[in-house]
C-alpha cells in the first residue's frame, strides 16, 4: 500500500462528520429503471437482480448544495432533471462480506440524508454511448440535506429498509409519493423478495473486493416517479418518432424542487439559469 488516506472531518449541518469526498450512486428502485427504459421500448437488464448497477463522482464543495441554495443551471445543459434518493455516508474504514455485517456497520457507522442527484439527461444519451454516466451527473452537482441522521435512530426492517414516506414536489404541487419500502422487489428467476439495501450494497461491494471508506457517499437510487425522465416522451426505438408526449418538461429557471423524507426532513433548491456559452440560443429540448 503506498499510502494511507484519513479522511479529515468537517463541521456539516452543525454536526462534525468526515467530509462528503465521493459519491457511489447505486440504482436500487425497480420502478425507476422500469419507467426509465419502457420509454424506449426497453426492458429491466436481467443482470440488474443480482448485480449492483452504479456510478462514481467527485464531490467538490463547489457542487454540493444544501437547503435553501440555489443551483446553477448551466446553458449547456438542455434536459436537467432531479432525481429523488436518499444518500447514506459512512464514517469508518470497512470491508464488508456478509449483509449481516453490512447491517451492523450501516446502523452504527452511518448517517442518512436526503440526496437530490442532479443529472443531465441530454448529456447522458451520449455518456452511455462510452463508459456510462459521469460527466450528465457531474456538471450540475448535487443538494444533500437537511441534516444527517444516524441510520441505527431510524425505523427501519431487518434488511435495513426504512420505513420512510417520500414526497416530491414542484414548484409546490405534490409530483410523487411513495416509501422507501418501495425498493424491494421480486426477483425474476428466485421468485424471492428482494432489495438492494444499504447493508446489501456494502456485502456486495466487499465481496467485489471494493472497501468502504470514511467520506464516501452511498445513493440509494431514485425513487419511482422521483425524476421528470419516468414521465418523459415515449420514442419508438426503431424510427426514433414519438409515441406518447412529456408529461412534465425539464427544469427551467426558477424551478423549485423540494423532497421531503419521514425522519430526515425537508430538502428544496431553486435551479437558476447561467451562461456560460453560445448554448443559449439553443432550443432546450430533448428526449431520452
Amino acid at each position: 500500500m503506498l499510502y494511507k488516506n484519513f479522511s479529515h472531518e468537517v463541521e456539516i449541518f452543525g454536526q462534525k462528520l468526515p467530509e462528503p469526498r465521493v459519491l457511489l450512486d447505486f440504482l436500487g428502485f425497480e420502478t425507476h429503471i422500469k419507467q426509465i427504459r419502457s420509454k424506449r421500448g426497453a426492458d429491466v437488464w436481467p443482470g440488474w437482480y443480482d448485480h449492483a448497477a452504479y456510478y462514481i463522482v467527485d464531490l467538490p464543495a463547489d457542487k454540493v448544495y444544501g437547503p435553501g441554495d440555489e443551483v446553477p443551471l448551466p446553458d449547456c445543459v438542455l434536459a436537467p432533471d432531479y432525481e429523488f434518493e436518499i444518500g447514506c455516508l459512512a464514517t469508518r474504514e470497512a470491508l464488508i462480506t456478509t449483509e449481516a455485517e453490512g447491517l451492523k456497520y450501516f446502523q452504527e457507522h452511518c448517517y442518512l440524508t436526503i440526496l437530490n442527484d442532479w443529472s443531465a439527461r441530454d448529456i447522458q444519451m451520449k455518456d452511455i454511448q462510452g463508459l456510462g454516466p459521469a460527466n450528465s451527473k457531474f456538471v450540475m452537482g448535487k443538494s444533500i440535506g437537511p441534516r444527517f441522521v444516524q441510520a441505527g435512530s431510524l425505523q427501519m426492517d431487518d434488511n435495513g429498509v426504512l420505513f420512510a414516506e417520500m414526497t416530491l414536489k414542484v414548484n409546490g404541487q405534490v409530483r410523487s409519493q411513495s416509501n422507501y419500502q418501495s425498493l424491494y422487489h421480486t426477483h425474476p428467476v428466485t421468485q424471492a423478495k428482494a432489495a438492494w439495501s444499504f447493508p446489501r450494497i456494502f456485502a456486495w461491494l466487499g465481496r467485489q473486493n471494493i472497501a468502504i471508506h470514511p467520506g464516501y457517499l452511498f445513493g440509494s437510487g431514485t425513487v419511482g416517479n422521483g425524476c421528470i425522465a419516468e414521465f418523459s416522451a415515449q420514442i419508438d426505438p426503431s424510427t426514433g418518432a414519438e409515441l406518447a408526449p412529456a408529461k412534465y418538461g425539464w427544469l427551467k429557471d426558477g424551478d423549485e424542487i423540494t423532497m421531503e423524507v419521514e425522519g430526515l426532513g425537508s430538502l428544496s433548491n431553486k435551479v437558476r439559469a447561467v451562461v456560460n456559452n453560445d448554448s443559449k440560443t439553443q432550443q432546450k429540448t430533448a428526449v431520452l
